[in-house]
């Protein structure tokens, strides 16, 4: 049963949301974010923030982050240089990755005017930098923010670049004085309650000793301090690793009584198989900082420059609220995608959920479809030869949305033991936007 929310949505003005389009369209950091690091570098380091030993030395740090993190060890942040990489070469992507993922939650109604915001596992703070960053440009909505994290250095940055960069965007945005505690150890109590936005970016993913089933219990236990009406965030990164087993995690939670309000959607009322969902989201690059473009001018450029944006991200709820609202009616003619194998080589009608960019090229397009039932990949595939209408529908398509296909041919994929459903001439290609525009 969704849950009422008395509270009005955050609403942005036409010239606010042509501000925040605009940033999208040519995102970078923002100028006085870049100082505000520079100077945290200078004041850390003692040195000029290009220093050629300042710069060695955090291109020391990001080569041993990367390693560790490739080969599946947990990544320490207890150094200085450890989180002064972080800054230089992670920072700069994650915090316009989230400042996608807030816009996407107002688009979604799910923003407060005002909001209280956990973000657990916040490192030096940018989550916090994304949303200050995002509320000032629009010029709307205001926010508290609560942080959880255990690394002294990562607060000490936190402390010196979150509350200035809120000042300067004019102080819409309150950082309260971060928690200081292990999220494994974590107490609800310790917590403020009746939270807006529960924040889990990059974080799951990192608790590498924890099974699937201890992350999901983890966040159900910190979901009391939710309001009724309140959003949990979880954001990992793209590699295939990392996206499944967040869609695993996410599963879990809802397994335990938290509904998925996006991008899932389920269809059939059934729940999902998780267990080869690869799918994630991809966005334009962002420019890189100049500390970045000095970073790369010591050769190897390409290790130090991080600019594209790829993530796996879920939203959740405690109020029964979903994104997709549509159920298959009963005695509709579609084939469930779980039943692809009975049709092999064979025209059918599937509706089903976009759940990726095109993850082909420019002669041949390929999106992941999931209607919340298949055990295996499941892709619509237009071919390099298709002509027409067909060849542009579904690019034109948002993450999540739902699509009906009539006359659509089911191919065995062997290599990757995936099906593939191939867009044909004489396809139907229908969105469905809501349960009025249900497909028949």
């Amino acid at each position: 049963m969704n849950g009422q929310n008395d509270t009005p949505p955050l609403t942005i003005s036409d010239a606010g949301r042509e501000r925040q389009l605009a940033f999208f369209q040519a995102p970078e950091v923002p100028d006085y974010i870049q100082r505000l690091v520079e100077d945290y570098i200078e004041r850390k380091t003692t040195k000029a923030w290009d220093d050629p030993v300042v710069i060695d030395r955090m291109r020391n740090a990001i080569l041993v982050q990367k390693r560790r993190y490739w080969k599946g060890h947990r990544v320490s942040y207890r150094k200085a240089y450890q989180v002064l990489g972080y800054l230089a070469y992670h920072a700069p992507v994650y915090l316009v990755q989230f400042e996608h993922i807030l816009w996407q939650i107002i688009g979604q109604g799910l923003a407060k005017p005002h909001m209280r915001i956990l973000d657990v596992g916040t490192g030096p703070g940018v989550v916090p930098l994304a949303i200050i960053d995002l509320l000032g440009r629009v010029g709307t909505g205001s926010a508290d923010i609560h942080a959880v994290e255990r690394s002294e250095e990562h607060l000490e940055a936190y402390s010196a670049i979150v509350p200035a960069a809120a000042a300067a965007r004019g102080g819409a945005v309150r950082a309260e004085n971060p928690i200081r505690a292990d999220i494994m150890a974590l107490a609800k109590e310790d917590l403020p309650d009746r939270i807006d936005l529960m924040i889990f970016s990059n974080v799951l993913g990192e608790l590498r000793n924890m099974k699937v089933e201890e992350r999901a219990d983890l966040v159900v236990g910190l979901a009391d301090r939710l309001a009724p009406d309140g959003t949990i965030v979880v954001v990992e990164p793209a590699d295939l690793e990392n996206a499944t087993a967040m869609r695993r995690t996410v599963r879990a939670i809802a397994d335990r009584g938290l509904t998925i309000y996006s991008p899932c959607s389920f269809m059939w009322g059934t729940p999902c198989n998780p267990e080869r969902c690869w799918t994630f989201e991809q966005r334009g690059n962002i420019r890189p900082t100049r500390l970045m473009e000095r970073l790369a001018e010591e050769g190897d450029s390409y290790r130090f420059i991080n600019v594209d944006i790829k993530y796996s991200s879920a939203l959740l709820r405690m109020d029964g609220k979903v994104q997709q609202t549509y159920r298959v009616p009963p005695g509709a003619k579609f084939a469930r995608l779980s039943h692809l194998h009975r049709h092999r080589d064979r025209m059918i009608n599937v509706v089903a959920a976009l759940m990726s960019g095109n993850l082909g090229d420019e002669r041949t397009g390929v999106y992941k479809v999931c209607d919340g039932t298949p055990a295996k990949p499941v892709y619509a595939v237009i071919p390099a030869t298709l002509r027409g209408p067909n060849r542009d529908i579904l690019g034109e398509l948002a993450y999540g949305d739902i699509v009906g296909f009539s006359r659509v041919l089911v191919r065995y994929n062997r290599d990757h033991d995936a099906y593939n459903l191939v867009i044909l001439p004489r396809t139907g290609i229908r969105p469905v936007r809501n349960p009025a525009g249900a497909l028949p």
